[in-house]
């Protein structure tokens, strides 16, 4: 199993200089036989189903 870490980002400034931080959202998990699975921390509970798009198809 493969995992990819989601993050967003933060830009602020201190002390007249330009910060970043990152924050970890969550996470998206990929398994052997290709399926995507993705956990927000901010919604437990809830795994969201990645697929690839067709090129034919519209956003349904």
């Amino acid at each position: 199993m493969k995992y990819l870490n989601v993050f967003t980002k933060r830009e602020f400034d201190q002390d007249g200089e330009r910060r970043v931080q990152f924050y970890r959202v969550g996470y998206v998990k990929e398994t052997e036989k290709g399926a995507k699975y993705l956990r927000l921390f901010l919604l437990p509970d809830t795994e969201f189903f990645l697929f690839k798009q067709d090129d034919n198809e519209g956003l349904k």
